[in-house]
């Protein structure tokens, strides 16, 4: 095999190639001897628990027998708990069977399903014998007891003991019948039936109603003789021991099946291992052969362009070589114009940079490996760097921005301090032509009356710039209606760009359309007390220093207009305290000429009681002198 003609690329390959199928190949064959172990398990498992699963029929049978005929589900449903598991174990390994005949032809197998079945046949048949057999009040046992019941019934209502004594030796022989099996007992239960019926014929005619029961009681007494006859006295007869010689030859017939397929897989095993080990000696010897040649050739060739690769390792930049043919060899030159050309592309790129060109593309190594990428990192890096400058200047614009209108909304605000909605006009243009949009209004919390409660209150559009009065529908809202009203109840900016038709529209000379954006502010204190909202809509975008400045000049003017509705509350109680000052010092003139004239109308009333007085005295005297005493002047002497 002449090597010379392979690239050392094509004979790696082909090693590789080899070495992979016999890794492959041995692979698959472990693979499929450990499903094949796998499935000899799984194999000896199912005849394991066919085995038990035999032991197990065989521990229900006797659990049947012994117990499962005083159980009424048996004679009510036609199953007991014995039967019920029976059915189950022979639909288990029925299945187990079928598994086994995927991977076996055995007439074993066939044996075993065969004697199954037949199994299933006696068991049933003798199911069926002792259901039909019965127990207490179930079957031809409780047939016995309700018609010999009726007849002993009828006997005392007779008064007829000699018959209901009859009765009673006829019910104990049966009895003894049941608890023993013994057919001597069935002699005494005969003879004492026909003396019974001759007393019985004796006493009340031939064809009395005594008769007839206690014939209909030996007949169901000799079908019960049948059936039991047919289930078996004895271990060694009848239904029973049919049943029983069928489950020895069930056992029997699945250890045979055990011990024939057991031997089957070991030979299997045997087999499967000595194949495993020779193909594993005839793939090595041929893989090793190629791989001592093929080693030897890539040897042999590495070791003639060594010193070229020397060369190289110098870190000269030679000029280009000229590539010949298509083998190793030319590829190495290639790679090294390659990398001669990329070291150029490096040098060429660091001048670039060094002169401030931070766009320069990057070609070196495809921009891949550590020092294409790397070079590739930089460059981005010096972007980045680049770029956040420019941000950092946009940026300190903005805040420049920002201080300069809150400088002007100060001075705005300073400026008109005495008329509010003159004052909400001035400050929502400002604001509009401040943030380059194109309509907007003030809406301010009001109240109706005298009241400042939560019922009265409601929104008012004290100042616009730019609306459509004739398009302009709703200048007053409730205090949390709309999208006003959330904003002052949430206290916060709302910014909404999917604008409906019919919310509001800017008019300019070229027609109405929608605008693009529409931004509310509200108008909270430095105390969270919520005065009103603004309400800015525009074409274009509104940005984030923009949402910013209007947070703060709403902050300013809510403070302000705080400012203003306290000087003018005060201004009015000012007023106020005047009128009112005013009216106490004229109502203190009137009480003063009211007090002097009651001080003169006193002086006077004294003045005349006075005079009264002396009046008084000189017309008692006088009438004393004609001799009229008065009963006060008694009752002071």
């Amino acid at each position: 095999m002449n090597l010379h003609r392979y690239t050392i690329k094509k004979l790696l390959s082909f090693t590789s190639t080899i070495i992979l199928l016999s890794f492959l190949l041995f692979t698959s064959i472990y693979y499929i001897r450990q499903q094949a172990v796998r499935q000899d398990k799984n194999i000896l498992q199912r005849l394991d628990r066919l085995e038990q699963n035999s032991l197990r029929i065989k521990m229900l049978q006797d659990e049947f027998l012994l117990r499962d005929f005083h159980n009424s589900q048996l004679y009510v449903l036609g199953q007991s708990p014995a039967t019920l598991r029976l059915d189950s174990l022979f639909t288990k390994t029925l299945e187990e069977l079928n598994y086994l005949k995927k991977y076996f032809s055995s007439t074993k197998i066939t044996e075993v399903e065969r004697h199954i079945e037949q199994y299933k046949k006696n068991f049933n048949n003798l199911k069926e014998l002792e259901i039909t057999r019965g127990f207490r009040d179930y079957g031809l046992e409780g047939d016995l007891r309700n018609i010999i019941h009726q007849v002993e019934g009828n006997a005392v209502l007779n008064n007829d003991y000699r018959l209901l004594s009859g009765m009673l030796m006829l019910r104990r022989h049966e009895k003894d019948y049941m608890l023993r099996r013994d057919t001597l007992y069935v002699e005494k239960f005969d003879a004492t039936l026909a003396s019974t019926l001759n007393y019985a014929a004796d006493k009340y005619g031939a064809n009395n109603q005594f008769s007839k029961q206690l014939i209909d009681y030996s007949k169901l007494f000799h079908e019960f003789l049948s059936i039991d006859a047919q289930i078996g006295r004895t271990e060694n007869e009848g239904a029973t021991y049919q049943l029983q010689q069928q489950s020895a030859l069930v056992i029997e017939s699945i250890r045979n099946l055990y011990g024939e397929l057991s031997e089957n897989i070991k030979k299997k095993d045997r087999e499967a291992y000595a194949s495993m080990l020779m193909l594993l000696v005839i793939v090595s010897s041929l893989v090793l052969t190629l791989l001592t040649k093929i080693s030897r050739h890539i040897t042999k060739t590495i070791k003639s362009t060594l010193a070229v690769i020397k060369k190289l390792g110098k870190g000269e930049l030679p000029p280009p070589l000229e590539v010949k043919g298509a083998d190793e060899f030319s590829a190495m030159e290639k790679s090294i114009n390659d990398l001669s050309l990329a070291l150029r592309n490096t040098r060429d790129f660091a001048i670039e940079v060094g002169n401030g060109n931070f766009y320069s593309e990057v070609n070196v190594f495809g921009n891949s490996g550590e020092l294409g990428s790397g070079l590739l990192e930089m460059r981005q890096k010096l972007t980045e760097v680049a770029v956040q400058q420019e941000n950092s200047l946009k940026e300190k614009e903005q805040r420049s921005w920002l201080n300069e209108c809150l400088a002007q909304v100060s001075e705005l605000l300073r400026n008109f301090h005495s008329d509010t909605k003159e004052l909400c006009f001035e400050f929502v243009r400002f604001a509009i032509k401040s943030t380059g949009s194109l309509q907007g209004g003030i809406y301010l919390l009001n109240s109706e009356g005298e009241s400042d409660s939560e019922e009265n209150s409601y929104l008012e559009l004290v100042a616009s710039y730019a609306y459509d009065r004739r398009k302009y529908i709703n200048k007053r809202f409730e205090k949390y209606e709309g999208v006003v009203g959330s904003c002052l109840y949430e206290k916060d900016v709302i910014y909404i760009t999917d604008i409906p038709d019919s919310y509001t529209h800017i008019t300019t000379g070229l027609g109405v359309s929608n605008p693009s954006c529409i931004v509310l502010t509200p108008l909270v204190t430095e105390k969270e007390e919520a005065l009103g909202v603004m309400e800015i809509s525009s074409y274009s975008p509104i940005t984030d220093i923009q949402v910013e400045f209007m947070k703060q000049a709403c902050r300013n003017l809510a403070s302000s207009l705080v400012l203003h509705k306290a000087i003018k509350a005060n201004e009015q109680i000012i007023a106020q305290m005047k009128v009112k000052t005013e009216e106490l010092l004229a109502n203190e003139e009137e009480l003063r000429q009211n007090m002097e004239e009651l001080t003169a109308i006193r002086e006077d009333m004294e003045r005349r009681e006075k005079d009264l007085n002396g009046q008084i005295a000189e017309l008692k005297y006088k009438l004393r002198l004609h001799g009229i005493i008065f009963e006060a002047d008694t009752y002071h002497n």
